[in-house]
């Protein structure tokens, strides 16, 4: 097989931690995140998204470069790297950066105090980003750190404290020393100042504790040389070491693929089904494909060349050449800069680029553009092709199957040569093109301007990568100047059309490519001819226009003003920014999450089987090929069920779909095996024959068919005031429709569940992360049928839940729990992302059609709404989130006659959700949506006609609740710290002057109630004091990043006037506090804090005799003497909310709500509209939210929220597809905020002299109120959108529906050739 004698090795050798692992015929199909989590127990390391694009899973993996002599670190994603790819290497994770059982490297200590952990199962995977960049770079620029955390996604946080915290290590940054300094060596009181501060800091201190680089990788190249053959049933890995080894083995397998960095590997070992046999020849060690060549035509580059190496060699490059000679590789440092994640790149190749030949590939298509050349190679001989003869067709080359690419010509750049890469993507970071394009033009002679050579390609258009070859003839021989780029903007848009025929998104992307030529000619011209000014331009769009992508990035900043008390206890935490209780177990990978526990022994592990038809008869459901495989245990479906198969809030779901299916994602049945791996294939492997019907999918078909849920009771409709008759009295009267998609949650821990048989009595116990324990205890129960006292749920922490592991978390418990009963073995099941997101329910989408009638000064008189939503198949409970809805439609405004009336549309889709918000979020985008069109009717400023129309302290809704003045006063304070009116005027100077980038603001407010059903507002606590003097602290809320357990603890501080490191949560359980509610409404605080406080006082009030007889004495005193006075040291507490009314939806009286939590946000955008891309430059936001309990927490959970928020009004499309499935689904092709998408700046201020005697402490609840104040950057993309098309000459009056989409703003400016052609100086 191999050219030379030496057998092949068949052992595996690599470096974890410094520990070295070996291991004997290794499957090829092992990923190195299983072996770290199930083999070494190394589960500091999570699994999020499964395929690279979350970076949850990001390790470190180092060797010893013997051409530099050089110890090289990366990051990479273990989810995706094959175990087989690592032969020689050293992995470093989380677990040997810092312990709480040791100590905690600086950059974790810095995370921790700077607040940047929520939920925590993010974590891991940034202090690894981190920490590879700083084991690399030890003094990095700021720049530099926020690049290296582009791969890793956080749904909690908004980012800021993480860059806040990681920036700190920055040469930029300011020292983390403070005060202390040792710059302030001269001023008075400088005795402690730290001599050299910011070296010590960020790199000596750090190198003491960093893990040494194993000497035998270092010393010897043994493992460099081995050849290596490694089998498994279904895959052959091989790996050469020399370019002769492999060009034998494609000869003797042609069908092989070639793995070099293998980020696309993984999908083929997991995911494939294969009909024979993969071959997979590893090239990772082939130095003649790593070679580099400097000669007269370029840069010659290895095949193997990874992104982030060439990366570097350009830039040494740029360095060493002119301007003139280097324009290609500046271009290509563009479009390496949004080349999927440095994760990614760190292991993708230039030559796997090319080999994939995708047509979103971005350096494929500038390469195309710049005439590179490409070597090959096979056991024939070698020949080097043009890259323009190298792509053939779609995902095709000219490869032949025994060939390989050896090398890659870029060429160096004439002087009269210019090149461009431009992107348009829905998501800056970690997102595929819509369109993208590799543009160049030579020029006759030096100063000529006229084009001697074209080459225009483009990405994005059609099935593969498109030349306009026309429009690249058209320009030769023409003169650079404004005649010309008017004919080829023509003729491009007639080119172009014909690659996206059938395209949905035609004209979009037509325009798009017509805006890169644009950008592309304006920079040319700029920088060859200077001096003809053929074009207006305003200084901050030419800073655009003509700036590289590299040059465009700019840093996030932000502050955050509170009070901190100062006038209590050094013990009393309560209103102290106290970092997140559990943040120090996070930031190591301590902290357990479910997949985390450790099995026990012959634990089993469940597959869900759901359906793949939205709406059909089931005609067979075939298991017999995965019983047949080796390792599964047992198949469940409906004939499984030992009590009932009906579930659900209404008992209308089946656990087990039984004769039809309903929706995509339904369960059907369940595979049991002995391992994740096992059961996932054997789950892919069940037949299901199906009879298919037609499904309803989407709000206008539910309409046309007239298929609605009902609604309880008198539920769905309000009626205030006299709306007819206020319409007959109004001066104007306007109508029309907004649209608000739908969001997924997004996690970053998936639904998860361990079930322990207890082996008698039907007893059991539940691992899972639900919000809702009691609900799961009840379902599980009834489904065994067992009494609720045999099953106890436990919940230590959750990776985030926003809603989503409320009421849908049953879908991973039932099945995993009849299958525990039915084996009498552990079982767990942890769902796959995609899965996940199919399955578990997501916001609903809204369809709102509304009637207003106002008068000439602005105030509103009367509303008729009338909102539809698209709740799936089964309601679940959107009769209460659209009732959240209707309860919501005022916002803050004051209007006298309202009638509302909300429709659940029933369809063939999953069943929707809770979600943070639960409702408001549609109801108050709609409300704001049509106050801006009263403003925008009148032509009277936004704010003044929200000004007009809001609340004052002292009135009451149309639902009855009162209003603070509180409400006004965020208002005002908000306008006031964004110095609203002035940057109103700037904005409208800069949109005057400015044709192609256009800025809007917007500024909205929010009220909120924080809280559930009234027959749900209750809680329970117990507190344990022992002996010792610690104390150990139940209660029935769940943690999943919000700080419950941590406000819980300083609420315990208070009332015992103790330090917080002597309490302590274990968990929640329902075995410990019984009928719990759920965890949601941003209620948690309210509820279990009233229960923690009950609790603790009556403790304090046992003790008080003791405190009184020795009031010199300590904590541990007391407790000792009323231990020896046989006093009672545990108790249990209770809350129940004493605001009992509700709503009666006969008579349109009552009070759903106690109060409000209220706020404001200003936002400021800049859009591209040649693009539609825009950046949020600014943020100001002011929250109340009465007297603290931790200001840092609820900074924290603001932040987060917002962003979240700008995800859902502004970002995040939640697609489904005519047929059902998710067109949306996982990481790569659903795009929540990355660093990229938060406001450049962002400022919070809480709100001074609150309270609230409503809730512990006069505190309020915070997690949901901040979300709905990000629809100000929908608001503010709009007002910038309005401007474009004041501009283009087009009406006001348009359709903009939610999210506003880059796609979206594009169109919607309606800038084409046309307009931009009238900036040009005739």
């Amino acid at each position: 097989m191999y050219a030379n004698s030496t057998a092949a090795m068949s052992e595996l050798v690599f470096y974890v931690n410094g520990k070295k692992i070996v291991e004997k015929n290794p499957s090829p199909t092992t990923l190195l995140a299983d072996v770290l989590r199930y083999k070494l127990k190394l589960t500091g390391t999570k699994v999020s998204c499964g395929e690279g694009g979350c970076g949850s899973c990001t390790v470190m993996v180092s060797w010893f470069d013997r051409s530099t002599s050089k110890i090289l670190h990366y990051s990479v994603n273990a989810c995706i790297v094959p175990i087989c790819l690592l032969h020689g290497l050293a992995v470093t994770t989380v677990e040997a950066v810092g312990s709480t059982k040791t100590r905690l490297h600086e950059l974790q200590e810095r995370l921790v105090s700077g607040h940047g952990i929520q939920c925590g199962f993010c974590t891991p995977g940034m202090v690894m980003s981190m920490y590879a960049l700083l084991r690399s770079n030890p003094v990095p620029t700021e720049l530099q750190i926020e690049h290296a955390l582009k791969g890793n996604l956080c749904r909690c946080t908004g980012y800021r404290p993480i860059l806040d915290a990681f920036r700190s290590f920055s040469k930029d940054s300011g020292c983390p020393m403070g005060d202390r300094c040792c710059r302030n060596k001269d001023k008075k009181n400088s005795s402690d100042v730290v001599e050299n501060c910011n070296e010590n800091k960020n790199e000596s201190d750090m190198g003491k504790q960093e893990l040494i680089f194993p000497s035998e990788l270092q010393l010897s190249d043994v493992y460099d040389q081995q050849t290596l053959e490694f089998k498994s049933d279904e895959v052959t890995w091989l790996r050469p070491v020399c370019l002769k080894d492999l060009l034998l083995l494609k000869k003797q397998h042609p069908e092989a693929l070639l793995a070099a960095g293998g980020t696309n590997v993984a999908f083929y070992l997991r995911n494939a089904s294969r009909e024979k046999p993969l071959v997979i020849i590893a090239t990772t060690h082939i130095t003649e494909l790593r070679s580099f060549e400097e000669n007269e035509d370029g840069f010659l580059v290895g095949a193997m060349t990874s992104m982030t190496l060439l990366e570097n060699k350009l830039m040494s490059l740029i360095d060493k050449h002119s301007e003139t000679k280097t324009r290609l590789y500046h271009s290509l440092l563009d479009a390496l800069c949004l080349f999927g994640s440095p994760q990614i790149r760190n292991r993708a190749t230039i030559g796997g680029s090319l080999a994939t030949a995708s047509r979103l590939a971005d350096v494929n298509v500038l390469l195309l553009a710049a005439g590179s050349h490409v070597k090959i190679a096979s056991t024939d001989g070698e020949r080097e092709v043009k890259i323009h003869d190298f792509f053939t067709g779609k995902s095709t080359t000219c490869l032949k199957p025994n060939e390989v690419i050896t090398d890659v010509l870029l060429p160096f750049s004439t002087q009269d040569e210019y090149c461009g890469f431009y992107k348009q993507s829905p998501r800056k970071d970690l997102t595929l093109a819509d369109v993208n394009a590799g543009l160049l033009m030579e020029f006759e002679a030096k100063n000529s301007s006229t084009v001697k050579n074209a080459f225009f390609a483009f990405g994005g258009l059609s099935s593969m990568l498109a030349v306009a070859k026309k429009s690249s003839s058209f320009v030769i021989g023409r003169k650079l100047d404004g005649s010309l780029l008017n004919e080829l903007m023509l003729s491009l848009a007639n080119e172009l059309d014909q690659f996206v025929s059938g395209d949905d998104a035609k004209s979009f992307k037509v325009a798009v490519a017509q805006g890169f030529m644009f950008k592309f000619f304006l920079k040319i011209s700029h920088q060859r001819f200077p001096k003809l000014e053929f074009l207006r331009l305003f200084k901050e769009e030419e800073r655009y226009l003509l700036s590289s992508q590299a040059d465009l990035q700019q840093k996030h900043s932000g502050v955050q003003v509170y009070d901190i008390i100062t006038n209590q206890s050094e013990t009393d935490s309560v209103g102290q920014p106290v970092p997140h209780r559990y943040a120090k177990q996070c930031a190591t990978g301590e902290a357990v999450f479910i997949d985390d526990i450790l099995p026990s022994q012959g634990e089993l592990y469940l597959t869900l089987v759901t359906s793949t038809k939205a709406s059909a008869k089931i005609l067979k459901i075939d298991p017999s090929k995965a019983l047949a495989m080796k390792g599964v245990v047992g198949f469940l479906d409906h004939t499984s069920i030992i009590s009932s198969n009906k579930t659900g809030l209404y008992l209308d779901e089946e656990i087990f779909a039984t004769e039809k299916v309903d929706f995509v994602g339904q369960t059907i049945g369940a595979v049991v095996a002995e391992s994740h791996e096992i059961a996932r294939k054997a789950a892919r492997a069940v037949v299901i024959e199906y009879e298919e019907l037609q499904p309803i999918t989407t709000i206008e078909d539910a309409i046309s068919h007239n298929s609605f849920h009902s609604w309880p009771g008198d539920m769905g409709a309000i009626n205030y005031g006299n709306v007819s008759k206020a319409f007959g009295s109004c001066d104007h009267v306007i109508e029309g429709e907004l649209k608000v998609g739908s969001q997924e949650h997004f996690y970053m821990e998936t639904n998860s569940v361990r079930v322990v048989p207890k082996g008698e009595d039907g007893e059991m116990d539940i691992y899972c992360g639900a919000q809702f324990a009691t609900g799961i205890q009840m379902v599980v129960a009834s489904a065994l049928n067992v009494p609720c006292n045999r099953i106890v749920v436990h919940t230590k922490r959750m990776g985030g839940a926003f809603g989503g592991k409320e009421f849908r978390s049953y879908l991973v418990t039932l099945p995993s729990a009849l299958a525990a009963h039915r084996f009498n073995r552990p079982v767990r099941c942890s769902l796959e992302r995609r899965q996940d997101m199919q399955i578990t329910g997501y916001r609903r989408p809204y369809l709102a059609k509304f009637k207003v009638g106002f008068n000439n000064d602005g105030k509103v008189l009367a509303l008729s709404l009338d909102m539809y939503s698209n709740d799936g198949f089964h309601p679940e409970i959107s009769p209460i989130f659209m009732a959240q809805s209707l309860f919501y439609s005022d916002n803050c405004y004051a209007i006298p006659n309202i009638h509302v009336r909300g429709h659940l549309c029933k369809t063939n889709l999953p069943p929707t959700t809770a979600m943070r918000g639960a409702g408001v979020p549609q109801g108050v985008l709609i409300c704001e949506y049509w106050m801006t069109k009263v403003a925008d009717f009148l032509k009277k400023p936004q704010h003044k006609i929200r000004e007009i129309n809001m609340y004052r302290g002292g009135d009451v809704t149309f639902i009855s609740v009162p209003i603070e003045d509180s409400m006004t006063r965020c208002f005002d304070e908000v306008l006031k710290q964004s110095n609203y009116e002035q940057a109103l005027v700037n904005i409208e100077n800069f949109n005057q002057q400015s044709a192609f980038l256009k800025k809007g603001i917007a500024v909205t407010p929010v009220k909120f109630s924080p809280g559930l059903p009234p027959s749900w507002c209750m809680a329970g606590a117990i507190v344990n004091v022992y002996l010792d003097g610690s104390v150990l602290l139940y209660h029935g809320g769940v943690e999943s990043g919000q700080g419950l357990h941590t406000k819980m603890i300083q609420i315990a501080s208070r009332v015992f006037d103790l330090s917080i490191d002597k309490i302590h949560i274990s968990e929640t359980s329902t075995g410990v506090i019984p009928n719990s509610v759920t965890t949601g409404g941003s209620s948690g605080t309210d509820l279990n804090g009233g229960a923690v406080l009950d609790a603790c006082n009556q403790l304090m009030a046992r003790l008080k005799p003791i405190k009184d007889s020795n009031p010199n004495g300590k904590w541990e005193d007391w407790v000792k003497t009323a231990n020896e006075q046989k006093i009672n040291l545990s108790a249990s507490g209770y809350y129940s909310h004493a605001y009992k009314e509700d709503f009666d939806w006969k008579t349109g009286k009552g009070r759903p709500y106690s109060y409000y939590t209220y706020g404001s946000a200003v936002t400021q955008v800049e859009i591209d509209c040649l693009s539609g891309s825009y950046v949020i430059l600014k943020v100001d936001i002011v929250m109340d939210v009465g007297k603290s309990l931790n200001p840092a927490i609820d900074v924290g959970q603001i932040e987060g929220a917002f962003v979240m928020g700008t995800g859902l009004y502004a970002l995040e499309e939640h697609l489904f597809g005519a047929n059902g499935h998710l067109e949306t689904s996982g990481a790569g092709k659903y795009h929540i905020p990355t660093i990229s998408s938060i406001p450049l700046e962002m400022n919070v201020s809480l709100l001074k002299d609150c309270g609230n005697p409503q809730a512990v402490y006069s505190s309020k609840g915070i997690g949901e109120p901040p979300l709905l104040l990000s629809n100000s950057v929908f608001f503010a993309i709009e007002n910038a959108v309005i401007a474009a098309r004041r501009q283009a000459g087009l009406s006001p009056d348009f359709a903009f529906n939610s999210p506003a989409t880059t796609k979206q703003i594009q169109s919607a400016c309606g800038l084409g050739p046309q307009h931009l052609l009238k900036s040009l100086v005739t």
